[in-house]
């Protein structure tokens, strides 16, 4: 499974064009992969929005059902670099049956667009969050978004 997952991604990546991704207004879905100490790996699904600020500072509140969160939601900023490199900063509240709590995420991510509403978004992220101890999470997000305005 990991394999064909790994294959997807590579083909996905080739087969697209050069990103002329900006900040944007859009809506999203996709999915990720998590490995934390608590649990080896992880994967799930994610509802992503994207709200922009000015050119290059967007801001991104999402819904998640992901290894280890269970159901997560956050609030995070964006920063481009370019038109297809930013960093990304903000905090979560997740739910996990008898464990509920906050955590903060940081990470980098990179546009590849294949067409002018559409772009294809893969996210390295690093989370924190307390349950029953400190638990650092370490995953990549694949997202498909929907741009409502054309991108340059």
């Amino acid at each position: 499974m990991k394999t064909i997952f790994i294959l997807f991604i590579v083909l996905v990546a080739c087969g697209t064009i050069k990103a002329n991704a900006q900040a944007k207004n859009a809506i999203g879905i996709g999915f990720g992969f998590n490995t934390s100490r608590e649990n080896s790996n992880g994967y799930g699904g994610l509802l992503q929005g994207e709200i922009k600020v000015t050119k290059v500072v967007s801001i991104t509140p999402y819904l998640g059902i992901e290894v280890p969160y269970i159901a997560h939601a956050g609030l995070s900023a964006r920063y481009y670099f370019n038109k297809t490199i930013y960093a990304s900063a903000g905090a979560f509240g997740h739910i996990d049956g008898d464990y509920s709590g906050v955590g903060g995420t940081g990470g980098v991510g990179f546009i590849l667009a294949s067409g002018r509403h559409q772009t294809l978004d893969l996210n390295f992220h690093g989370d924190y969050l307390k349950k029953d101890r400190a638990t650092p999470v370490a995953g990549f997000r694949l997202i498909y978004s929907f741009s409502f305005t054309r991108l340059e």
